[in-house]
């Protein structure tokens, strides 16, 4: 845990010296929300956060505020004009998102990650185009492990109690395992299933590394933790 929080410590001061505060956001201005009267949220976390966000010229800004719309992959953030506006992702190089500390407090599983990395460029992936913002939990020569969050807008059944069909937000995460021959695997997070997947190679120095630091890969601090260790 204490590796990741330096890591991103290092991807945040990559590019912060310099014109952080009057650094300009390429956009368009927020649309109004077209989700009127569909149960469940489109957004990563339901209230607004603070974001560093890495732009192409090299440029950071820090505690921006932010809404990710995880149904169109879209992050809309408030500019030092005080506008509501939707990134221009081809001008971005990675996003750094906070996770609310209340979800961390009042979350079941522990080890979640505080803040989550977010880049482009895994359209490799199914359903991700080469500007869609990816959850980046380790990045390797030998594997990455990247996340994807959608909302699925769908249309349940009719039953006795809604007369009409209505639609809703449906949250999907989904985790990918990319090797280095850029063959990728759908995995969940649990110890057993990741093992499957892992070069056949490396599988005695995996379970040793589960066994001696007693990781549990249904965490997600423990999950970067064991493939920034394989990485090495």
């Amino acid at each position: 845990m204490k590796r990741l929080v330096i890591f991103v410590f290092l991807l945040l001061s990559r590019g912060a010296i310099g014109q952080i505060s009057n650094l300009d956001f390429n956009g368009v201005p927020a649309r109004v929300t077209p989700y009127s009267g569909v149960d469940g949220s489109p957004y990563l976390f339901p209230d607004w956060g603070k974001a560093s966000v890495a732009t192409s010229n090299g440029g950071v800004k820090e505690n921006v505020p932010f809404r990710f719309d995880i149904h169109t992959n879209e992050l809309e953030v408030v500019n030092e004009a005080g506008n509501n506006i939707i990134l221009d992702k081809n001008y971005l190089e990675y996003v750094v998102l906070e996770r609310p500390i209340s979800q961390i407090a009042q979350s079941t599983s522990p080890g979640l990650l505080p803040q989550l990395l977010f880049k482009k460029g895994f359209e490799i992936l199914p359903g991700v185009s080469e500007t869609d913002l990816v959850n980046v939990l380790e990045e390797g020569e030998r594997y990455t492990l990247v996340r994807r969050f959608y909302s699925d807008l769908v249309t349940p059944p009719k039953n006795s109690y809604a007369p009409t069909a209505g639609k809703m937000f449906v949250f999907v995460e989904n985790y990918y395992l990319i090797d280095p021959n850029g063959d990728v695997s759908s995995i969940k997070p649990k110890t057993n299933a990741v093992l499957k997947e892992l070069d056949p190679r490396d599988l005695e120095k995996a379970k040793q590394l589960i066994k001696e630091q007693k990781l549990d890969l249904g965490r997600e601090d423990h999950l970067v933790a064991f493939f920034q260790e394989l990485n090495k």
